[in-house]
């Protein structure tokens, strides 16, 4: 069983750790570092909330629905444990308890492994949400450009030319 401790600290030290790094930087009276560390809070809050709030609609469907499905399958590998374990307490043959022990171990393991992919898709969720709103207002200063022109080949057969124009 993962204590609360380490599953705490597994999400604040990072965190922190990064907001810490951006102090300095902070300072600075900045509208894209303020959009980034509102949308860090709103990610930690709910996954997906910081990249609808920048914009970022198919990452916050794509983080939410990864969210909801991570703790849709812990809790029901919870429930699952908890049957197993009632089970576990109540047999009294010793093949029936080794079996129900065995079962109950297996859903407590695939339970706390969901919670730490959880743990994981928070982190990531958070950093990328802070990432894209610090950067939401960046100018690389340089724009491409697509042109599609018909062509003729070498024996004379319609075709299609695509240039791509980098600066």
């Amino acid at each position: 069983m993962i204590p609360l401790r380490r599953a705490v600290a597994a999400i604040l030290v990072p965190v922190l750790a990064a907001m810490c790094a951006a102090a300095p930087a902070a300072r600075q009276d900045s509208l894209s570092l303020r959009q980034g560390r509102e949308a860090l809070w709103r990610s930690v809050a709910l996954d997906g909330w910081g990249q609808a709030h920048n914009g970022e609609w198919i990452k916050a469907a794509l983080f939410s629905g990864a969210e909801l499905a991570i703790v849709a399958g812990a809790v029901g590998q919870h429930r699952q444990w908890k049957r197993w374990a009632e089970r576990r307490d109540a047999a009294t043959d010793a093949e029936v308890l080794e079996f129900t022990a065995s079962r109950a171990d297996f859903y407590l393991k695939d339970r706390n492994k969901l919670l730490w992919w959880w743990l994981w898709l928070k982190l990531g969720c958070a950093l990328d949400a802070y990432v894209s709103g610090s950067l939401s207002n960046f100018d690389a200063g340089w724009e491409s450009a697509w042109r599609v022109d018909p062509a003729r080949l070498d024996d004379g057969s319609p075709a299609v030319r695509v240039t791509w124009t980098l600066p």
